[in-house]
């Protein structure tokens, strides 16, 4: 299996990380980060999980308009974009890095978010 790096805001990862796996939400390979707020997450940062080892690399934001410091998400996706298209220029799928939203104590798009980005892991993984 390969790892999947997930930064998530704060307020939408209510459910600790370990419970989810071992509640078999989540595969086990998944790696959470809190953030305060995802408006301070930078290019580098997404980029530099890949060099980490990283498979793929997903953001879970507050939807767009209740964002929590207002305009993060906005921010973060527009992050997450800048990262695609760099992704694009290194000749890497950038669907290995995606922007997901959830509201506020929601966990079930946290753990549809890593169930998705596992399984384009393991594409890319076969067709390489």
């Amino acid at each position: 299996m390969s790892r999947i790096k997930a930064i998530c805001c704060n307020y939408t990862l209510s459910v600790e990380p370990d419970a989810l796996k071992s509640a078999g939400l989540v595969p086990e390979d998944v790696e959470f980060e809190r953030l305060p707020c995802t408006g301070r997450l930078e290019v580098p940062e997404l980029l530099d999980a890949f060099t980490q080892g990283a498979a793929a690399v997903f953001v879970v934001g507050c939807e767009l308009d209740k964002c929590h410091n207002l305009s993060g998400s906005r921010r973060a996706s527009k992050r997450v974009a800048q990262a695609k298209k760099i992704l694009e220029e290194l000749d890497m799928d950038p669907g290995l890095v995606e922007m997901f939203f959830a509201g506020r104590g929601e966990t079930e798009p946290v753990v549809e978010a890593a169930r998705l980005m596992a399984a384009r892991a393991a594409r890319a993984k076969k067709a390489q």
